[in-house]
């Protein structure tokens, strides 16, 4: 009992070490890299050896996935964090053999390993967890963009139906033809279209660029950069907790160490007497 509990102190110190993080990230790009090589045209034999290359690097992964399990006090407590069941996914479906009549499906996965930098790399989480968590917000003003490009693109074809370049023949045509605008994809080109047939329909495409372009995707802006502060304070937090786990995980193993003294010291008095 004792030599797992120490096992585990030791799996879980070196799944917290750099250099171990590091070393994965390695993996995670050469193996990216291993998929982009068979993407050319190359010889037989070498490609034979990048098929064992990357046999090994998901050797690696299977090795680095069971090390964390076995770091965690209960093996299921691995499954607890998301980004653990998004990592052992991603091993698990790796496992697919790369030879074999679905080799380019097998390849075609195996690249999606790449996506664990995200769970490597604590900034991209926060990103990731950013848009995750602003997805109900950044969906009520796609809600509201909708709208207001509806109703515009509804007025579009009723006053700019006749110009030559069909921009406005119908809803769906004058949808994209807003989302041109929207993006200042040569929208000035449109808008001079427009503006011989009505000299003052630029105030239609100004009232539209501002209600969209410099309101709501600003609106969109804002509401992902106040959930990145707080996964920012979040991550923060997080990191005193495992810096607490570890604090009290060397306490233990302390405590551990002190009872085998008491009980050598206990035996060696017995000894002696």
């Amino acid at each position: 009992m004792v030599e797992a509990v120490e096992l585990k102190q030791k799996l879980f110190k070196i799944t917290k070490d750099k250099r171990f993080e590091f070393t994965m990230m390695a993996v995670i790009v050469f193996s990216a890299l291993v998929i982009g090589i068979h993407t050319f045209e190359i010889d037989p034999v070498l490609e034979t050896i990048l098929n064992y290359v990357d046999n090994l690097i998901t050797i690696i992964f299977v090795i680095e996935i069971t090390v964390r399990i076995m770091a965690e006090k209960k093996p299921l407590d691995f499954f607890k964090d998301g980004w653990n069941i998004f990592d052992f996914v991603i091993v698990a479906v790796s496992l697919v053999p790369i030879d074999g009549n679905y080799a380019n499906v097998a390849r075609l996965i195996r690249i999606f390993r790449m996506l664990r930098l995200i769970t490597l790399l604590p900034e991209l989480k926060i990103i990731i967890g950013a848009l995750y968590k602003s997805a109900s917000s950044i969906g009520y003003v796609l809600i509201l963009m909708f709208i207001i490009f509806y109703v515009f693109a509804v007025i579009g074809t009723i006053l700019f139906e006749s110009a030559p370049s069909g921009l406005w023949s119908d809803v769906g045509v004058a949808l994209l033809t807003l989302f041109r605008v929207m993006t200042f994809e040569d929208w000035t080109d449109v808008m001079y279209e427009t503006m011989e047939i009505y000299p003052i329909s630029w105030i239609y495409y100004l009232i539209f660029i501002f209600l969209t372009t410099f309101t709501f995707l600003n609106m969109i802006i804002g509401i992902i950069l106040d959930t990145l502060n707080e996964e920012h304070k979040a991550l923060e937090a997080e990191s005193k907790d495992e810096d607490r786990i570890l604090l009290e995980s060397v306490l233990e193993h302390n405590k551990i160490m002190e009872s085998k003294i008491d009980s050598l010291e206990a035996l060696i008095r017995q000894k002696l007497t």
